[in-house]
């Protein structure tokens, strides 16, 4: 009987995930749909009913900590809201989220794709013969490019490129450079949550030059927390560590290229260019090794079974923001705290420093984001959007580096066999502190030189 609910679960998210391809393909929005494409109208609202029915049989299966935070969302929506949504309202959210819904199913795909590159296996010896001294460098670089393009699969590689008797204080160096670097790789990657959700409340121009300024804060992290966490840092060794990663830069920069020239060519936002183009690049996989579609179909179906709360999670997240938003409850909310345009560099500050310091008590940071995002935008602040993205995503990453309760921490803890406790209270607690409020003034100093 589970078998059958899950494999119905399945085929639901699958059809939403089809449907939110129609809606992105055929450009219509949440609430013009009928009247800008009625011919496609009818599979995007199945999607809608797919995902309710997606829902519906998932809610038995959460995660507790997954109920936590749906109820604290839940809370938020009802605090925040002056009324229940009518089936209008609920349809136009639906259809609103239906997007999300596809993006995480895609990133299974792409996670379970790039496991079988020939490339990222080279990658992964490559790394296996790093010295211990070079450890802490490598698998942070490493982590960062992996991680730009599949998120926390990244953890999962590189566990796997290290040595079988590594002992328990090079596993815990690795576990903590590896979590450094994919959750950094937030700052600059279209291929995060992070950034799906940010650009529902900056916009899309304002978005991608969050991208290109989160390029260079991950470098700049880089170049600080690289010699900083490894007192045997030489050049010597970053060279070596960067021939490790050259089978796939040149893969990681075509992937790139293709999402962004596709969001410029066909005015997609990057949440749909990366829904759209993924599943084209992973076909063209396909045909180049044809006896690797079974494998990853079915590692893509079983990933998908498990990412069932993470979905939840986001997609009820963007509802409320939806909902809020159209009902102008931010705005009531931004007025009530302060009278008048809030300062920017208080705005640039307290996002990526407040949702670090919320992930230590178990906050997520999808909730804290949202929250902090809905006050700080729509020129409640006196920001300039992209810089307040970039804070954002900051924040984001060093929330996601700073909580127990994070899946990232959960998942490199456990692939990496070191405890949760000792991955976070480590020196990556100090890590997230600091680049957070460093994050956050520097950004800060950008925005008054640009006002």
């Amino acid at each position: 009987m589970t078998f059958s609910i899950s494999n119905i679960r399945l085929s639901f998210l699958c059809i939403a995930w089809v449907a939110a391809l129609v809606q992105v393909l055929s450009g219509s929005s949440s609430t013009n749909a009928e009247a800008a494409n009625f011919s496609n109208i009818g599979v995007i609202n199945l999607g809608v009913f797919a995902f309710a029915g997606f829902t519906i049989l998932t809610f038995n299966q959460l995660r507790r900590e997954s109920i936590c935070i749906l109820a604290l969302l839940i809370f938020v929506c009802w605090a925040l809201l002056d009324h229940f949504p009518d089936k209008r309202e609920w349809l136009e959210g639906g259809r609103y989220v239906l997007i999300f819904t596809a993006l995480l199913p895609t990133m299974a795909l792409v996670r379970a794709t790039a496991s079988r590159m020939p490339s990222v296996h080279r990658t992964q010896e490559s790394l296996a013969q790093l010295p211990a001294s070079a450890t802490s460098g490598g698998f942070h670089l490493a982590a960062n490019v992996f991680g730009g393009v599949i998120n926390t699969g990244a953890l999962a590689l590189l566990s796997a490129a290290l040595p079988k008797k590594a002992d328990k204080t090079r596993r815990k160096i690795a576990a903590e450079a590896a979590l450094r670097g994919m959750v950094t790789a937030a700052a600059w990657s279209p291929f995060f949550i992070a950034f799906a959700i940010g650009q529902g409340f900056v916009g899309k121009q304002d978005s991608w030059k969050a991208i290109a300024i989160g390029g260079v804060t991950a470098i700049l992290f880089a170049a600080v927390s690289l010699p900083l966490f490894n007192r045997s840092f030489s050049f010597a060794q970053l060279r070596l560590t960067l021939s490790c990663l050259k089978p796939i830069l040149l893969r990681l920069l075509i992937v790139l290229g293709v999402v962004l020239l596709s969001a410029f060519v066909f005015n997609f936002t990057a949440l749909s260019a990366v829904v759209v183009m993924m599943p084209i690049l992973v076909a063209v996989q396909f045909i180049r090794y044809p006896a690797q579609i079974r494998p990853i179909i079915a590692e893509t179906a079983t990933n998908m079974r498990t990412i069932a709360d993470d979905i939840l999670i986001i997609s009820m997240a963007m509802l409320i923001g939806y909902f809020a938003t159209r009902t102008g409850a931010f705005t009531a909310l931004s007025s009530s705290l302060y009278n008048g345009t809030i300062p920017g560099w208080f705005a640039l500050i307290a996002t990526p420093l407040g949702m670090m310091l919320a992930s230590i008590f178990g906050v997520h940071p999808v909730i804290s984001s949202t929250v902090f995002l809905a006050v700080f935008s729509s020129g409640h602040a006196n920001v300039h959007p992209a810089l307040l993205m970039q804070a954002h995503l900051i924040g984001w990453g060093a929330g996601t580096m700073s909580s127990v309760a994070s899946l990232s921490v959960i998942m490199g803890a456990s692939l990496f066999r070191v405890r949760s406790r000792d991955l976070v209270l480590g020196v990556n607690l100090f890590a997230a502190f600091f680049y957070s409020l460093l994050g956050g003034i520097a950004l800060s100093f950008i925005n008054i030189l640009i006002a």
